[in-house]
Order: structure tokens, then C-alpha cells, then sequence
């Protein structure tokens, strides 16, 4: 019946032709050639998150503006994650999949020479929807291309390259900005994407489109996601600077969003919807519903913790890092995490899915709880390793168990609807993880200002001490006057407030992203169990 109602929606699955079945050493080029083109994406993603503060430096932004930069990317690409299925049966499986390489480098030049904000959001905004094909199409094509017990291994394989060039992204872009300049960090695009579609020409199977060209596209349902994005990124822009929903104009937008949400989700289930961006239908698969909704509290957590930890190193530590100090500090959860991958798979097969998913789990709490603990104005660089660690040991067999989960009973014609709707919701989830952090910290950080403030009163008695001794020692080392020694006291005292009271709201960020996986915790039960391998 179903099939009946959604005559050409995302249900025919490519397959290669009788005549293109891959070769081992075929397989191999196709893996490095897909693991080229979304490592592109992967090393640039991570890049961002440690340069950010070069980049507001450059073009005169407050960090709530940098990290617009960060958003919009994510808010493009969980738009971009839905529309590739479609788009890529269009116009084109192989097609579709080497154009979003070429618009990604481009785009990535333009963010190059972005003279200010507008243009620079402009050319992340292309970027990003271009890497939400690349973010999909790796797996897919996977899914896709081969059969079902060379899957693990490819994808294991592929993703130890993603690994690698997040480590990459770290170091590479830290040592380029520090000796030369962030806008060179985006030139190694240039060679991923000449490598990979060198790669993906030769290499990339041909494959049997749907049965049914798809000249009707979603329209609709784009139009309406879109409007329930842009509504959620203003209100979340907008929010602390109008008093939230105090506001006329929030009140609006956040109906207007609500709206266009649901008509979406009640569009994709109508049968008047010939070609739905989403088979909602699907979410009636327990695999289906519980990966989706551990998908958007990883989203959360993952682009989250890449963008607070870079931002506290580099803005508020009393010693601030460079980017290049900070990118190896940064870079040992991707090297850790690529070193583990290949044990995943025998792990996933021992103790089976959903033990192999409380695994992950708890060590991402553990790792945010970790990085509470420790972040201070005074922690050694290699206290660090011990949470970032932990993170590579919650990201190796998390997003692979979960991603493998989500398709484990989805029947072979709606694969790629099965993968859409993981990484859509995982997307979204990124898509607000960097708002909702910043609005956090914001908040935070005023509430313990105005705590630590109410006991350090220049009134006080213990200030006055501290004040008068600092002044004394300003004045004997320096030769400053009395009064300026007084007031550059004063200075220093409201500067270790202002860092102690930023410190706090940071600790408070992790302790945030570790309820968030507690509640990810949560949804484990309804994943149904898997077979394990005997003994």
C-alpha cells in the first residue's frame, strides 16, 4: 500500500550494474576517494572550530558573532542532508556526488577571501549545504555499492580516513595560521577535492537509477524545513538581545517555526506527497526511532564540545594558547579515535549493539564530566589528554553502532531513506549544539559575575588587603605612582573575576553536555536487542 501512495519517493535503491561489480582493488581507490571527499569536509569543520578566534579577530566580530560562522555551516547542512537523496537520484548518483566536491572547494575559496561577516556567512552557508552531501554520500554509497558483509570493514576504513584528517585539520590549520594566515588553511581543500574526483571518475561504479526519474521534487517540504530553520537560528540569535520570548517578534518567529515544523512532519506522512524529503513512516522501526533521537543529543554534544573547548584555551585561558599549541592538545581525540576504529567492529559483534552504544555513552559523559572537573585558569596542558581521550573512546564505537543500528531492519529499497533520516535528526542536533552552547555560556557567565562580584567589594575589608598589597608591589617593582599602582590593582582584580566567572560558565557547558548524553542514555531501552557473535 505505501508503495502505492508514494509512487517515486526515496525508495529505489542504486544498484551497480551486472557489469561494474567492484574488483578488491577498485573497492579500495572508491573508499580513498570517498574518504577524501568528506575528509575535505571533516578537516575543514574541525579547522573552524580552532580558528574561529583568528577569524573574528581579522574581521572585527564578538565571539556570539563568530560563531554564526559555526551555524549557519550546520543549519545549511542539516537542510542540505534530506534534499541530497533526492537531488543525487535527479541528477545523478556519481554526478551529484562529484559536484558537491566542486561546489565545497569553491565555496571554500570564497570563505578564503571573505572581506567581512555577510560574505563570509554566504560562502559557508553554499559550503554547507555542499557538505551535507558529501556527509551523507560516504555512507550511502557504501550502503549502496556493496554487499552487506563487506559493509563493516568499508566503513571502518573510511572512517579512520575522516579520523585522520580531523587530525589533519587540527595541526595543519593551527601551524598555517600561526606562521602565515587563516585564509591559507582552506588551499589543502583544493587537494582533497582534485585527488578525490580524480578518485571517483575512475573508480565510482555506474549505478542503476530509480525505476522512475525524479522530476518531482519535495518542493514543499524544502520551502517549509527551510522556514523552521531560519525561524529557530533568529531566535536563538535574537533571543538574548530582544529578552527572549518577552519579545513580539520571537513570539512570532517561534509560531511561525512550530508551524512550519509541523505541516512539514504532517506533509511528509500525506499521501497526496508523491515524493517526501523523509519517510516518516520509518520512525515506526524502534532502530529507526531510537538512533534518530540518539542522533540529535551526539549532535548536540559533538559540536558543542568542538567549539567550547578551542574557544577556552584560546580566549580564556590566563596564558591563551596559540592555534597551533591548541591543535595538538586537540588533535589526540582524532588520533586516538582512528588508532581504535578497527576494533570496533569485533566489539559491535561480541557484545552487540546496544551494550557497544552504553559504552560510548558513558564515556562521553565521563569525558564531560572530565573536562568540568579539570578546566581551570591553572590546568596543565596534558591533564587535557585524559578527557580527550575518553571522547575518542565514545566517538569510535558510538556513531558506528548507531549508524549501523539505524538501517539493521530497514528492508534494502529504503536504505537511503533509513540514513537520511539518522543524519538528518544527528544534523539538527549539530545545527543548534554551537547556539545553545553560546547562549549558555553567555547566561552562565553573567550569573557567576554577578556572584563573585557581590564578594569582592572594593568595600570589603579583604579587598581593600589584597588591593593595597598588589598596589605595594605594583609600585616597588614597576616605579608607578601610588594611584596608578592602585588602579592597575584594580584592573588585574576585576580581570581574574572576569576570567574566574568565564572558567565557571565553561565547567557548567560540559556538565550541560553531560546531561544531554544522560538523557541519550535514556533511549537505549528501546533499541530491541541484536544477535552477537558466539564464542
Amino acid at each position: 500500500m505505501n508503495e502505492m501512495i508514494h509512487p517515486i519517493a526515496n525508495t529505489a535503491v542504486p544498484q551497480p550494474a551486472a557489469s561494474t561489480v567492484l574488483a578488491p582493488a577498485d573497492r579500495r581507490w572508491l573508499l580513498l576517494g570517498l574518504g577524501l571527499a568528506t575528509g575535505m569536509e571533516f578537516y575543514t569543520n574541525d579547522s573552524m572550530n580552532l580558528i574561529l578566534p583568528d577569524i573574528t579577530g581579522t574581521l572585527g566580530l564578538s565571539s556570539d558573532e563568530g560563531s554564526w560562522i559555526l551555524t549557519v555551516y550546520n543549519g545549511s547542512m542539516f537542510l542540505s542532508v534530506p534534499v541530497s537523496i533526492w537531488m543525487a537520484g535527479h541528477f545523478g548518483y556519481k554526478r551529484y556526488v562529484i559536484a558537491t566536491i566542486v561546489v565545497f572547494a569553491i565555496a571554500s575559496m570564497g570563505c578564503a577571501i571573505s572581506p567581512d561577516l555577510p560574505s563570509m556567512l554566504v560562502c559557508r552557508a553554499i559550503q554547507g549545504f555542499a557538505g551535507g552531501g558529501l556527509y551523507v554520500w560516504w555512507r550511502a554509497t557504501i550502503y549502496v555499492v556493496l554487499p552487506k558483509p563487506l559493509r563493516s570493514p568499508a566503513l571502518m576504513l573510511a572512517s579512520t580516513i575522516l579520523y585522520l584528517s580531523s587530525a589533519a585539520g587540527l595541526l595543519g590549520s593551527g601551524y598555517i595560521t600561526d606562521q602565515f594566515n587563516w585564509r591559507l588553511i582552506f588551499l589543502p581543500n583544493l587537494i582533497y577535492a582534485i585527488a578525490a574526483i580524480w578518485l571517483l571518475v575512475h573508480y565510482f561504479p555506474r549505478l542503476e537509477g530509480p525505476s522512475k526519474p525524479r522530476d518531482e521534487g519535495d518542493g514543499l517540504g524544502i520551502g517549509l524545513l527551510a522556514v523552521a530553520l531560519v525561524s529557530l537560528q533568529i531566535i536563538l540569535s535574537r533571543g538574548p538581545i530582544d529578552d527572549w520570548f518577552g519579545s513580539s517578534f520571537i513570539q512570532a518567529l517561534g509560531w511561525t517555526g512550530v508551524i512550519a515544523l509541523c505541516l512539514f512532519v504532517f506533509w511528509q506522512a500525506s499521501p497526496y506527497n508523491r515524493a517526501p524529503l523523509l519517510r516518516i513512516e520509518l520512525l515506526g522501526d524502534r532502530n529507526v526511532t531510537s538512533s534518530a533521537l540518539i542522533g540529535v543529543f551526539t549532535g548536540i554534544i559533538l559540536s558543542g564540545s568542538l567549539y567550547a573547548l578551542p574557544e577556552f584555551l584560546r580566549n580564556i585561558d590566563p596564558e591563551p594558547h596559540s592555534a597551533t599549541h591548541t591543535g595538538q592538545i586537540m588533535c589526540v581525540y582524532a588520533l586516538t579515535a582512528a588508532a581504535i576504529r578497527p576494533l570496533v567492529v569485533p566489539l559491535i559483534a561480541r557484545i552487540g549493539q546496544r551494550k557497544t552504544i552504553v559504552f560510548g555513552l558513558v564515556m562521553l559523559i565521563a569525558s564531560m564530566l572530565t573536562f568540568s572537573h579539570v578546566l581551570t585558569t591553572g590546568t596543565p596542558d596534558v591533564v587535557y589528554l585524559i578527557p580527550l581521550v575518553l571522547y575518542a573512546f565514545c566517538l569510535s564505537p558510538l556513531l558506528p553502532a548507531v549508524g549501523s543500528g539505524t538501517v539493521a531492519r530497514v528492508e534494502q529499497n529504503k536504505l537511503l531513506d533509513g540514513v537520511s533520516i539518522y543524519m538528518t535528526f544527528r544534523q539538527f542536533g549539530a545545527a543548534v549544539g554551537v547556539a545553545l552552547l553560546t547562549i549558555l555560556l553567555e547566561r552562565r557567565e553573567t550569573l557567576h559575575s554577578s556572584r563573585l562580584f557581590e564578594h569582592v567589594r572594593v568595600t570589603s575589608h579583604v579587598t581593600q588587603d589584597w588591593l593595597r598589597s598588589a598596589a605595594a608591589l605594583i609600585q616597588s617593582r614597576d616605579g608607578h605612582s601610588a594611584l596608578e599602582s592602585l588602579n592597575i590593582a584594580i584592573k588585574m582584580l576585576a580581570e581574574a573575576g572576569a576570567r574566574q566567572a568565564a572558567t565557571l560558565a565553561y565547567q557548567d557547558a560540559f556538565i550541560f553536555m553531560a546531561a544531554i548524553g544522560v538523557a541519550a542514555l535514556c533511549v537505549v531501552p528501546i533499541i530491541p536487542p541484536t544477535p552477537v557473535a558466539k564464542k
